[in-house]
């Protein structure tokens, strides 16, 4: 689904920076564009109004790129510049369709009408409002993918302790601790268990009173 949206907004793009440069109206006498006047019959995007098709297009290209990736702000950017294509066409260029200007003045059976500049700017600021609102109602779930179950799975493990957090070293199993030897009053180490006896008197027992 994000896939289509992607291709349908990128779609209005196009449309709009092909509308620029393409006739979107024409003036007629009965069934020739060609008089005698030197009046121009045609009238482009570029003439009717500038690069604002382009300027939408970029913005709107920007746009679908942030919100391919979640951000429903840029989502709702996208129907806005799709909106400000279809006011350009509805309200500015709609009017004048039928207007023959000074052509209608010189002959009566001039005739004005659209062409295709007209419908692509149409055209593209439809599909451009269709894939922001798209995209903003998309669920969030659907933009992380397979990021998002690997996320969640990361954040399950985590939970029952087998990783630490992210950013911080999982945390060292505690060493044991290397109790001091303890000495005997005198300075006397503690005799190890495995001394064994040897029948040899120490200098200390010399003092010692003779049993026998």
């Amino acid at each position: 689904m994000r896939a289509l949206l992607a291709l349908i907004g990128l779609a209005g793009c196009v449309a709009l920076v092909v509308a620029t440069f393409s006739l979107v109206l024409q003036i007629e006498v009965l069934t020739t564009s060609e008089i005698a006047a030197d009046i121009d019959t045609e009238r482009t995007g570029w003439e009717r109004h500038g690069p604002a098709l382009l300027v939408l297009a970029g913005f709107a290209l920007v746009m679908l790129a942030g919100a391919l990736r979640g951000a429903r702000p840029a989502a709702l950017a996208l129907v806005a510049a799709g909106l400000a294509a279809l006011a350009i066409a509805l309200v500015w260029d709609l009017p004048a369709l039928d207007d023959t200007g000074q052509v209608g003045e010189l002959y009566e059976q001039a005739t004005a009408g659209p062409e295709s500049g007209y419908y692509l700017e149409t055209a593209g600021g439809a599909l451009l409002l269709l894939a922001g609102g798209g995209l903003f109602l998309l669920p969030a779930g659907a933009a992380a993918g397979a990021g998002g179950a690997a996320g969640a799975g990361r954040e399950r493990e985590r939970r029952e302790g087998r990783t630490a957090p992210e950013g911080r070293a999982a945390p060292r199993a505690p060493r044991a601790r290397r109790l001091p030897r303890r000495r005997r009053r005198g300075g006397d180490r503690e005799p190890a268990e495995d001394d064994a006896p040897t029948g040899r008197r120490e200098p200390d027992d010399w003092f010692a009173d003779d049993p026998t």
